[in-house]
């Protein structure tokens, strides 16, 4: 008779082995099962690294036209902040955009600027936990900005150096108008004719893309603002006594402020919206209508929006702004002179006339040091504190 014990032992031996095997199996999974009811733990370096990140590698959304360029009534539009110039330069930030971005509203005017917690949450931290956070730039060549809560104990925690990128400008006074005659010292015959005088700025968008030699340093009028001072206008009327001129009482008169797009040789006239008028002798305010009586010097702050619009970026654009000069109260109608050639009036006349006449010279506004400050980078810190904000 055969013993059987042997084959009974391996039996339960291999019957066994499965057990525990799934037994192993089954108590591994248990976590798994029961992790909607395990509390976790947030890394809150992490959610402040990744907010660091967007703020100084993203220009944000709406990239075109930029996010920054909208108004407090269309804030609704802005869907991500991003403080970069653009994605190609990490880490330089536009001063446009850190304007914006910490033009925070009051509880006097919940209508002007953005509103923290909540505009802030949904646009620079993302997600539905209930963050608390401070964000601030220490900008070592300007003013120190903040938007958040005082820091409590355990926060996450990102510094980023970083550069601030400056606008460009350009002063255009006394000593330049020589270099460029479509603004010019006109006759004591000219000023009893009370002629429109007119000074001519070409922004050559092609020639802006294409000299950059690095994209930190680029003016670009579609991102960024650009600021043109004209100064010094009463110098171009020369004193005659004896006729009555004294350009200390002329009275000096902007028209109008005119912008054409030169577009496959083609130019056409862009309006330029009431957002976009001039601010004159120094005042903190635009221009409600035009003309303007009595204008010592002008200042032109064209956006980024406008320029935008334009869709400019591969075009000439060129302004022109009329002036009549006179010795009355009022100005009178006159025709339009433009150095020596006899040209249609202001209101009625074309770019071609304007910015192909022989006798005439643009202002360039362009990487030349004497004609326009250049963009420049300032040093500054960008630290983001996360922490929870339940309770």
């Amino acid at each position: 008779m055969t013993d059987e014990n042997g084959a009974l032992s391996i039996d339960f031996l291999a019957g066994f082995t499965i057990f525990i095997l799934a037994f192993i199996w089954v108590v591994s999974m248990i976590p798994g099962i029961m992790i909607g009811l395990q509390s976790y733990t947030i890394d809150y370096d992490a959610v402040a690294y990744r907010t660091g990140v967007i703020l100084v590698e993203d220009p944000g959304w709406p990239v075109s036209p930029p996010w920054e360029s909208f108004n407090d009534l269309q804030k609704a539009n802005v869907t991500r902040f991003g403080l970069a110039v653009s994605k190609d330069t990490p880490n330089t930030l536009s001063q446009d955009k850190v304007k914006r971005f910490f033009n925070l509203s009051t509880p006097a005017d919940p209508t002007v600027g953005f509103i923290y917690p909540d505009d802030y949450h949904t646009r620079a931290i993302f997600g539905d936990y209930p963050y608390g956070f401070n964000i601030s730039l220490v900008d070592l060549g300007g003013q120190n900005e903040s938007v958040g809560d005082i820091l409590p104990n355990g926060t996450g925690y990102i510094r980023r150096v970083v550069k601030i990128k400056g606008p460009s400008n350009t002063t255009i006074g006394d000593a330049k108008y020589s270099k460029y005659p479509s603004f010019y010292n006109k006759t004591d015959d000219d000023i009893n004719q009370t002629t429109t005088h007119v000074f001519s700025i070409l922004i050559d968008n092609p020639k802006l893309m294409d000299e950059v030699k690095d994209p930190a340093y680029q003016i670009d009028p579609a991102r960024e603002q650009i600021t043109i001072n004209i100064t010094d206008i009463r110098s171009t009327i020369t004193n005659n006594i004896t006729a009555g001129i004294d350009n200390t009482t002329s009275n000096i008169t902007l028209i109008d402020v005119k912008v054409y797009k030169k577009e496959g040789g083609l130019y056409s006239n862009v309006p330029l919206p009431a957002s976009e008028f001039p601010y004159i002798n120094s005042s903190s305010a635009r221009l409600a209508a035009m003309p303007a009586i009595n204008v010592e010097n002008v200042t032109l702050k064209m956006s980024s929006y406008y320029f935008d619009l334009m869709k400019a970026q591969d075009s000439q654009i060129y302004i022109a702004l009329g002036f009549n000069v006179s010795k009355g109260v009022v100005p009178q109608n006159s025709t339009f002179l433009n150095n020596t050639q006899a040209l249609p009036d202001f209101y009625n006349m074309d770019g071609k006339l304007t910015f192909e006449n022989p006798n005439t010279i643009p202002f360039n506004y362009n990487y030349e040091a004497e004609n326009v400050t250049q963009p420049y980078l300032r040093d500054a810190v960008l630290e983001v504190a996360v922490w929870s904000g339940v309770g």
